[in-house]
């Protein structure tokens, strides 16, 4: 699944957001879908596994690990 982050204060992302929801009502419940962070979050037990793995950190004081940006491109 991809995630794509529309700005709806701009004009053109109001434009897109309409036509999205046009066209999420012409076609079945399958074709598009609207979720919000904490929905997508939750849709599949990898990711909610994720999820409470982080909160679960959080709460025990648990910084995790520090990468540098250049690590992440090698």
């Amino acid at each position: 699944m991809t995630t794509i982050q529309i700005n709806e204060k701009t004009k053109i992302g109001k434009n897109v957001l309409e036509m999205l929801k046009a066209l999420a009502k012409a076609e079945n419940d399958n074709s598009i879908r609207f979720l919000d962070e904490t929905e997508f979050l939750l849709s599949s037990k990898a990711n909610k596994d994720a999820l409470l793995h982080g909160v679960n950190q959080i709460k025990e004081g648990e910084t995790g690990k520090t990468i540098k940006l250049t690590d992440l491109w090698k």
